[in-house]
């Protein structure tokens, strides 16, 4: 399976926990690169668009059942609030600079007193 990483810096980035399914499917691992289109309506009522010619990635993520230590690492990368470097290997071994721009955890609930587990859905966005 491959792995991710995601740190501060290269050499002190983490390593996830690898994606898990509770479904049993195989898992996919989503890029989004839609267009930066910016619009405006000038005095005269017509619209002019400025189409930018970058478009940064973005990658949808979610994990099932993690554990109350794995979601710690999540929240102490979330807890940062910074630019972080990213190697997706599900892609190939290139290093880019992201944000943390949708963070979504969940609780698991009705499996018990003794057992806590976090469902997590964050999206990751490229900067330049």
């Amino acid at each position: 399976m491959a792995e991710i990483y995601l740190g501060l810096t290269e050499s002190g980035a983490s390593l996830l926990p690898p994606i898990r399914w509770t479904g049993g499917q195989s898992p996919e691992m989503g890029i989004s690169r839609s267009k930066q289109i910016e619009s405006a309506v000038m005095l005269d009522g017509s619209r002019r668009y400025n189409i930018r010619s970058k478009h940064p990635r973005k990658w949808p993520l979610a994990w099932e059942m993690l554990t109350t230590a794995e979601m710690a690492t999540f929240d102490l990368l979330y807890s940062y609030n910074t630019a972080l470097y990213f190697q997706n290997n599900w892609e190939g071994p290139t290093w880019r600079r992201v944000v943390i721009a949708d963070y979504d955890p969940e609780p698991v609930l009705g499996l018990g007193p003794a057992t806590c587990r976090w469902n997590l859905r964050l999206t990751l966005e490229e900067i330049r």
